[in-house]
């Protein structure tokens, strides 16, 4: 009979004891390997790839919960921007959705002026000397329009109280407002002339942020860009987002509150809202296809892809931490991150998204995961 050796070169001598152990630690260190690097793959994979709907919980809100702010605290809450701009001539309002409690409120608002209908759009909330205060850029009755406003609230538990409205034609088509921590107020207009979509249709960079100073007034601090939305202070430089425009522009704020050394940060395009993610990076949300946004505005039931980004504020590398195709939230205009969760918000249908941040234990992922900044 043939030795069974010569069937199969390379086995160890059945009656070699210590060939056959080291053979045999051979093969399951080579197994052991390579089931801890699928392990780790799987992890990281995990870890990195954007959420989706079905790891989100919906929270029911008023129509549009388009802006979000975080009121921290003993007992952190969200403070949410609402209005039905399916049935834009419709007041909206301000809800506080505390999650702890799991509580969702409609904020009562006192001693606004006579005749003022609230129509919510962006929101910045700040604290000073222990109170905090609310701005929002409420719309006129029509969007395409010139006549808006930016309205000043005192917080004070579940009331909002009136206290400035400030009107100026530099609020031409008011989208976005941050406040800085001297008080200069910042806020995106997506058009130079709010009275007309003109600039839409032929693409023109032409809208501008506008900045008021307690004392001095209205004054145009940037200009040139297509569609400005999204609004970021950290100190002396500000981020503003496009959504016709070419991505993220980062800049430097002056003495005098003007915008100046304008840079392109990213070239991620159809952004809209912005806010502020972990130290060093930025939370952008975008519109794979404004075909599809307009769609949806005109029909509920059509679907508006969504994506966000989170973006490098030096480098502009930036991952996808979330993205829909419609089926579980349609047109996400802003991403709040607060503790280990994210909030979503969108511009129509009436409720959020309670999703847990990307990444192990609640932490960001390695920024090693981040794509490159496109070159500019």
């Amino acid at each position: 009979m043939d030795d069974i050796r010569s069937l199969r070169p390379g086995l160890p001598d059945a009656g070699s004891s210590v060939p056959t152990q080291r053979f045999t630690r051979s093969v399951l260190t080579t197994l052991l390997t390579a089931a801890i690097s699928a392990l780790a793959a799987s992890v990281a994979a995990a870890s990195t790839s954007p959420l989706q709907a079905s790891q989100c919980e919906r929270i029911s809100t008023g129509p549009g919960p388009d802006d979000i702010a975080v009121q921290t605290g003993e007992t952190p809450r969200l403070l949410i921007s609402s209005h039905d701009r399916r049935r834009f001539v419709r007041p909206g309002d301000i809800y506080a959705y505390t999650p702890s409690a799991r509580e969702m409120v409609v904020l009562k608002r006192t001693g606004e002026p006579e005749g003022f209908r609230l129509r919510p759009h962006g929101i910045d909330l700040v604290q000073r000397q222990g109170r905090w205060w609310l701005y929002v850029v409420s719309h006129d009755r029509e969007l395409i329009s010139d006549q808006h406003s930016l309205m000043i609230y005192e917080v004070d538990g579940d009331t909002l109280r009136f206290h400035k409205q400030l009107l100026s034609p530099l609020l031409s088509a008011p989208n976005d407002v941050a406040v800085a921590d001297n008080g200069d107020i910042y806020v995106t207009n997506e058009r130079r002339d709010g009275a007309s979509i003109i600039e839409w249709l032929l693409l023109q960079q032409k809208a501008t942020v506008a900045m008021y100073r307690a004392g001095q007034g209205w004054q145009l601090a940037a200009e040139g860009l297509a569609i400005a939305n999204g609004i970021v202070i950290d100190g002396n430089t500000v981020w503003v987002t496009q959504t016709l425009g070419e991505g993220m522009v980062r800049y430097s704020r002056q003495a005098d509150g003007k915008l100046a050394q304008a840079t392109q940060l990213t070239s991620l395009s159809l952004l809209d809202g912005l806010s502020e993610s972990r130290p060093g990076y930025l939370l952008a949300t975008s519109y794979p296809s404004l075909i599809g946004l307009g769609l949806h505005w005109q029909r509920q039931r059509s679907r508006a892809r969504t994506v966000v980004h989170e973006v490098n504020t030096q480098s502009g590398s930036h991952r996808i931490v979330f993205s829909d195709p419609g089926t579980g939230i349609n047109a996400v205009s802003s991403a709040r991150r607060m503790g280990d969760r994210l909030y979503l918000g969108q511009l129509f249908d009436p409720y959020l998204l309670n999703c847990p941040w990307p990444g192990s234990n609640g932490n960001p992922a390695d920024s090693r995961d981040d794509k490159p900044a496109a070159n500019n």
